[in-house]
């Protein structure tokens, strides 16, 4: 595939809610890494809005997904398959353009599949100090202190502007702004204390 096709299957893929490591993203549009975080440089100037999940386990994904597509089960893919088959021994002329269609079909069955895998959990609750503080933060627009576990169990301070809760795998992250990387960043919950003074 071409780079605008190869562009726009990563963003369906991302559009799944699903987060994608670079390696995999390079190996689902077969494709190398570099060119990966190439056409996430392009998408972000374009002004889709991809973050990054930083850590071991982190990677690319979008917040909110409001994309939808056409349902295609497995049912349908056989019975096309079996069509080209039948067409392929009477060498019907519009072969390659058939297939063509099919192998459209089967990669927006393997997106769609792709959703249920995982979602992001934008509506959280919790009832830690924690949560009701960047909560109220949230509400007010305002920025707060806290000390934040860095991967290396290392407390450090840091201004951020709160946006926005989600869920992964069971533990609650909050989105802000980071003053100390000038930029967006995932903080986990359990991860941060409320510096008072």
């Amino acid at each position: 595939m071409g780079k605008i096709s190869n562009a726009i299957l990563m963003l369906n893929y991302l559009n799944t809610g699903n987060k994608y490591t670079v390696k995999e993203l390079s190996e689902k549009l077969g494709i190398t890494e570099r060119m990966v975080r190439y056409y996430k440089a392009e998408l972000e100037s374009a002004g889709v809005p991809i973050e990054t999940f930083m850590g071991p386990s982190g990677g690319y994904y979008i917040i909110n997904c409001t994309y939808q597509y056409n349902l295609f089960n497995k049912y349908d893919v056989q019975l096309l398959e079996s069509v080209y088959e039948i067409l392929k021994e009477s060498d019907y002329i519009f072969l390659d353009k058939y297939k063509n269609i099919v192998d459209k079909i089967k990669q927006t069955k393997d997106i769609e599949e792709e959703k249920s895998k995982y979602f992001l959990e934008n509506t959280v609750e919790d009832n830690s100090e924690v949560y009701f503080l960047l909560k109220e933060a949230m509400s007010k627009k305002s920025k707060i202190l806290i000390l934040y576990e860095n991967l290396n169990q290392v407390w450090q301070e840091r201004y951020i502007h709160p946006i926005q809760f989600f869920k992964y795998n069971d533990k609650i992250y909050v989105t802000a702004f980071c003053e100390l990387r000038n930029t967006i960043r995932h903080f986990e919950l359990n991860r941060i204390k409320i510096n008072k003074k």
